[in-house]
């Protein structure tokens, strides 16, 4: 008796010009895509730290003399000023609640979400 053994070969996809129209991403076109998505995350994340430190620095009254904390001061200066006014600080002594820094970080978080709506839609 003859042994008869049935294979099936499956092939793999070729990715050419008729493969773009039909919505198939290149693995190149992929990485891309999660690169792009690392960079803004590592941008929201860094921005958000500098502001929380902004903001924990004038909630404990640190000394605005001291050149790390006029550093961020004068770095965040331009995110948050643009917030500043909408919501009055409270002020006890030196210490500060600055509500305007939380309001840039969650106007940051919503630009991080949109941002990362769009890549994607994108994909």
């Amino acid at each position: 008796m003859e042994k008869v053994e049935n294979h099936t070969q499956i092939e793999a996809p070729v990715l050419n010009e008729s493969s773009a129209s039909a919505g198939i991403k290149t693995p190149t076109e992929i990485s891309s895509n999660i690169k792009i998505a690392l960079i803004v995350d590592y941008i929201f994340w860094i921005m958000v730290a500098v502001v929380l430190l902004r903001f924990a620095f004038k909630l404990i009254g640190a000394n605005s003399n001291n050149a790390f904390v006029t550093l961020i001061y004068n770095f965040t200066n331009a995110f948050v000023g643009i917030f500043q006014g909408i919501v009055g600080n409270v002020i006890s002594g030196t210490m500060v609640i600055e509500f305007s820094s939380l309001i840039t970080i969650v106007i940051f978080w919503l630009i991080y979400k949109a941002a990362l709506r769009l890549l994607a839609i994108m994909k």
